[in-house]
């Protein structure tokens, strides 16, 4: 129990830091990809509140970031995007 605890907060964290990518950008984008970026932050709070209730399903932000070419060639929000899915992958996968 101690271990899927520390595996949440965890994930927190790796969601917390890609909305901190996507707030990093947000002012230097088009409207569009704007919009895009505010609706993934929608769907991060999502996650983070089904991490409480261990009802989070697999994530795909990876995927989502290569779904638009201005944002694809951002490092820092690619390499956000890939820490958590990666980490569900790996440790969160038997919720």
């Amino acid at each position: 129990m101690k271990r899927e605890i520390m595996k949440r907060e965890i994930m927190k964290k790796k969601l917390s830091d890609l909305q901190c990518e996507i707030g990093k950008i947000k002012d230097d984008v088009d409207d569009y990809t704007r919009e895009y970026l505010s609706k993934m932050e929608k769907i991060i709070e999502e996650y983070k509140n089904k991490l409480d209730s261990n009802k989070m399903d697999e994530s795909g932000f990876r995927r989502a970031i290569l779904e638009d070419d201005n944002l694809a060639n951002i490092d820092s929000l690619y390499n956000a995007a890939v820490a958590v899915d990666k980490f569900y992958s790996q440790e969160c996968r038997e919720w």
